[in-house]
């Protein structure tokens, strides 16, 4: 009986492991997206006042 109480307790251990990763990384991936939409917005601003200078 005890090992099937250890197997069960190390397959839900896994699938728990597995499900805190997949977690992380659909966190990290927003941030990164979010970070990712900061910067191109910050290229735009750059560019904008690089056209600017170049124009006048």
């Amino acid at each position: 009986m005890s090992g099937y109480g250890i197997g069960l307790l190390l397959y839900l251990s896994i699938i728990g492991f597995i499900i805190y990763f997949l977690i992380s990384i659909l966190r990290f991936m927003r941030a990164k997206n979010h970070n990712d939409i900061l910067l191109l917005k910050k290229l735009d601003e750059i560019s904008n006042k690089i056209d600017k200078l170049n124009n006048k």
